[in-house]
């Protein structure tokens, strides 16, 4: 036990090295914590993900959900609205191309057939909150282009549950009802939003009478837990319910209220600061647990497996880096359209996701998973690699080229319309 405490008191100063390292090298850290993970779990068998029992997929949920719910509060509202349509496009779009690709090589590589060929794209078609917005974040990317990234990640993961499920469902019984699966999908979002604002509204008007109480810094993840929990018992999406949860209490000043005498009679809490620094360090200790804890999932069974999972990611890159270039038109810059096209890596849902098609008694559901686990971590290898590579090698000219290209043409069609 003594052994396993001074561990942990390591791996905290190992984490804050990371950060310095990643300021250094732009190496982020997640990459860095997966390999740990991988070492002291497959490799040297030291630890393994049952060691945690029901607390490790408990912790990794929460770490879930108090990344999106600190992302939110970072957002601002105006950033949001000027970034939702592209967003929106772009994730689809690229949710629609991500299924394909992935079920076409199912479908050719391992016989799969065409509905579990699908299901597997729906698993690994959607972006990973938890890697995606500290990325973002550290990366100092520009407003709208961060908030692009950050929504898709929100919005890729109620895609992907509520495609994958359905359509295990619909495997099982026969029959897929596309009316069931948009009207799941649309009340998934919509409701989860509405949960997720209206608790936000509530919570600022208690917030003032809460902190007459001692010790009430850590009321405000108490009561997203249950938002969380709430969208979730109702089947809504609790992630998107803890983003837009994050975004009132960000944004609650710049909302306009339409009655003075509302606003009169409104008293109102607001974060502040040293509470956004407490919620940024539990971001940060929970973000070491999670990657370090995803390493440790991660199994290599087949060499046959390896070769697939890599074909789909660089797949997945090269379709990512296509989609950008000629539907991202806005005048951002050339670095940041590069981040938009390799800041797509699997994660959390995904992972979870994976274990489904076992747990719906598919023959294929045991490859499905390994595959699954192994993307994930590709994918995070691959998005680790080429940041550093845009911005410190000849690679990132290449980046340059083919999106200062884009922007020229973008400037060039203003001076023609106007």
């Amino acid at each position: 036990m003594a052994i396993v405490i001074i561990v942990l008191g390591l791996l905290y100063f190992f984490a804050h090295y990371l950060t310095y390292f990643f300021q250094k090298t732009r190496i982020p850290d997640v990459l860095i914590l997966i390999l740990v993970g991988i070492l002291i779990g497959p490799v040297l068998k030291l630890i393994t993900p049952e060691s945690f029992g029901a607390a490790g997929g408990v912790l990794t949920s929460i770490a879930l959900i108090i990344i999106l719910f600190e992302g939110g509060l970072n957002l601002e509202i105006s950033s949001i609205m000027n970034s939702l349509k592209k967003a929106a496009i772009l994730t689809i779009l690229f949710f629609i191309i991500s299924t394909i690709l992935v079920g076409v090589v199912m479908y050719f590589v391992f016989d799969f057939p065409v509905m579990v060929s699908l299901i597997t794209g729906f698993i690994l078609a959607g972006t990973s909150s938890a890697v995606v917005i500290p990325l973002v974040n550290a990366l100092q990317m520009g407003k709208k282009p961060g908030t692009i990234l950050v929504l898709e990640s929100a919005l890729t993961d109620v895609l992907c549950i509520v495609f994958a499920i359905s359509f295990l469902n619909g495997y099982n019984s026969g029959a897929v009802e596309p009316g069931k699966i948009i009207g799941g999908l649309l009340s998934s979002l919509i409701l989860a939003s509405v949960i997720g604002i209206a608790s936000g509204y509530f919570w600022l008007r208690a917030l003032n009478w809460v902190r007459k109480f001692p010790n009430t810094q850590f009321t405000t993840f108490a009561f997203m837990f249950i938002v969380y929990g709430v969208a979730e018992y109702f089947k809504f999406s609790g992630a998107i319910a803890a983003l837009a949860f994050g975004i009132i209490l960000g944004n609650y000043d710049k909302i306009n209220i339409p009655s003075d005498k509302i606003k009169k009679h409104m008293t109102t809490g607001i974060i502040t600061v040293s509470e956004k620094n407490l919620y940024s360090e539990m971001v940060f200790l929970l973000k070491l647990f999670f990657f370090i804890y995803l390493g440790l999932s991660i199994p290599f069974q087949s060499l046959h497996i390896f070769k697939v999972a890599w074909l789909i990611v660089g797949l997945l890159y090269i379709a990512r880096l296509i989609t950008t270039r000629f539907l991202i038109r806005e005048d951002f810059t050339w670095i940041d359209k590069s981040f938009l096209s390799v800041l797509i890596p699997k994660g959390l849902a995904a992972a979870v996701l994976a274990g489904l098609p076992f747990q719906y008694g598919l023959i294929e559901g045991e490859t499905i998973q390994t595959i699954t686990y192994n993307v994930v971590f590709f994918s995070i290898i691959t998005t680790s690699v080429l940041i550093p590579l845009i911005q410190g090698t000849p690679i990132g000219m290449i980046y340059k080229l083919i999106f200062s290209s884009n922007r020229n043409q973008n400037q060039a069609t203003q001076l023609d319309e106007s």
